[in-house]
């Protein structure tokens, strides 16, 4: 056993310091109209230790929404916070509008009302906020999320699904605490929560059974194993089933990432196991390593546990098998790819500090960096020239790994995915087909250690339509405007007559006017305004249609 895990076994067994607790499991909903109401709390993660923090709908983190494929999901995210934040959909493919970006934010005390179609493959996908420059700030306080998709090729799988039975929700988390007791936010933590939980058993039936991991950690990535080395299964990554299982003894899982395994535990009734993390075999450029020149942690370079399972008397129906086949994604063919685009990461700094870029730029909320084409299918290499491991996100798109310096990816990355961690001097090249309009609201795309994201490691891109112009359409009221990005004239084009207009930059002010007499098409000059994102609205009493327009 390794030594330093020793130690840190002697750490855990001082008498009462560390009182194992059961695993909290978040509440699941299935429901037509889902209502998020985000707050700040006060929890005791600890005995007689109160810790301040921010929910959904509680005091810690938030349910579990049951999506279900083809169905609508319709949201309502209640901000009772004292600032602005926003709530992202990670991984769902979604319009722009609908994906809770830094633009989109909920004011304090005010509801954002959200409604897409259900289109990802049956899943486990999740939500947190994204506000410009609170990120870090808001999800290590507690908002965040799971959401589980269903679909009848997940349903007619003989899998464990049973929630909260034989289907667990993981959600990975390290945290730092002050003497007070109040959340230190940084890129590492001294104890690790597990769905809120600090050092967590569950009892579990002898049985296969389903694990949902989320690694919901800052910047700590996790090499995950059982501590007696058997294997397990893993079932599905970021964007859904994999075709088939695969057996794993060890699983690496960066910011942001998901995997579904599946734990044989037949015949082990009465016997306990230890889900483990690995940091000691993490290389020293991995966020969560034993690299000394970055900010320490206890938990830095050291195997310790995450999850202790006790395992009890199996179900009346239990699932007793592995499947050997599961889902049927077709990764994209190379030569179905309209272009190319490379993303070089540079930079030399700490977890937690240190100016990382893409190509050289740094985010700027009035910029728009790409402009992809609606329905395209694009490869995206990511070229890590930087000091250390970036986990890379990609909004409102799934993608598949085309290969690793030249070497195709493992088996357990050949899923679609929507994270991936490109190491340092690495090239992973990715492909993905944009299948949906930003709609006024660029995505993002960034690398999802926390620390990096909210010190402008992040950069943004827009979908359009080059056919018909963008569509804008809010509420049923469609218009187009057209060209977006302008750099003079923006036309339009309105299903009703436009009785006036109005032009805001992106902190509200009024930067153009006009009453446009009931016109369908007209133009609006955008020649004089400087480069940035702008608001726009076109109006006819109670039918209003908005959108933001990017000025090149």
């Amino acid at each position: 056993m390794n030594v330093r895990f020793l130690a840190f076994l002697c750490v855990l067994s001082v008498p009462g310091a560390f009182a194992q607790q059961p695993l909290a499991i978040p509440p699941a909903l299935d429901e037509d109209t889902f209502l998020l109401n985000v707050g700040q709390h006060v929890h005791q993660f600890y005995p007689g230790v109160n810790t301040t923090t921010l929910g959904v709908n509680g005091d810690y983190l938030g349910p579990t929404l049951i999506f279900h494929r083809g169905d609508t999901a319709r949201l309502r995210v209640h901000n009772g916070l004292d600032q602005v934040t926003t709530m992202h959909w990670h991984g769902m493919h979604v319009s722009g509008d609908e994906d809770g970006g830094p633009q989109n934010m909920i004011a304090s005390g005010t509801d954002w009302h959200v409604k897409y179609e259900v289109v990802n493959p049956a899943g486990t996908y999740w939500y947190h906020p994204h506000p410009h420059m609170l990120t870090a700030s808001q999800a290590t306080r507690g908002i965040s999320g799971m959401i589980i998709v269903q679909d009848e090729e997940g349903s007619a799988l003989d899998l464990p699904r049973t929630y909260g039975v034989d289907d667990i929700p993981v959600v990975l988390q390290d945290r730092r605490f002050l003497a007070s007791g109040e959340f230190v936010v940084g890129p590492y933590g001294d104890s690790v929560l597990v769905n809120g939980t600090p050092h967590p058993y569950i009892d579990l039936p002898a049985q296969v059974i389903r694990l949902r991991l989320l690694n919901g950690s800052n910047s700590r990535v996790y090499r995950i194993g059982l501590q007696d080395g058997s294997t397990f299964n893993m079932i599905a990554g970021d964007g859904g089933l994999l075709n088939v299982p695969v057996p794993l003894e060890r699983l690496d899982l960066s910011n942001g990432e998901r995997a579904e395994l599946l734990l044989d535990l037949s015949g082990m009734e009465g016997d306990s196991l230890l889900l483990m993390s690995y940091g000691s075999e993490l290389p020293v450029t991995v966020p969560g390593s034993a690299n000394i020149l970055w900010e320490t942690s206890a938990l830095n370079g050291i195997d310790f546990p995450l999850l202790r399972i006790r395992v009890q008397a199996p179900t009346a129906d239990p699932v007793t098998s592995i499947p050997a086949a599961l889902g049927s994604a077709t990764p994209i063919p190379e030569t179905e790819a309209d272009r190319t685009r490379v993303k070089t990461i540079t930079g030399t700094g700490m977890v937690g500090m240190g100016m990382f870029m893409i190509n050289g730029t740094m985010f700027n909320i009035n910029v728009v960096n790409d402009t992809v084409n609606l329905d395209a299918t694009e490869i995206w290499t990511f070229v890590n020239n930087s000091n250390m491991a970036h986990p890379m996100h990609i909004h409102g798109v799934s993608f598949f790994v085309l290969d690793r310096n030249g070497v195709a990816p493992p088996p357990e990355e050949a899923g679609a995915k929507d994270v991936v961690l490109v190491h340092t001097g690495e090239t992973v090249r990715t492909i993905m087909r944009f299948e949906h309009l930003s709609n006024g609201y660029p995505f993002m795309y960034h690398c999802h250690n926390l620390m990096h994201e909210d010190n402008m490691m992040m950069l943004q891109f827009i979908v359009v339509d080059p056919m018909v112009g963008l569509l804008e359409g809010h509420d049923g009221v469609p218009v187009w405007v057209y060209p977006n990005p302008v750099t003079s004239t923006l036309g339009f084009r309105s299903s009703f007559p436009v009785r006036t207009v109005e032009v805001r930059d992106n902190i509200g002010r009024l930067v153009y006017s006009g009453n446009l007499g009931l016109a369908q098409n007209g133009s609006i000059d955008f020649g004089k305004l400087p480069a940035g994102l702008y608001p726009v609205t076109l109006r006819n009493g109670e039918q209003v249609a908005r959108t933001i327009v990017v000025r090149e």
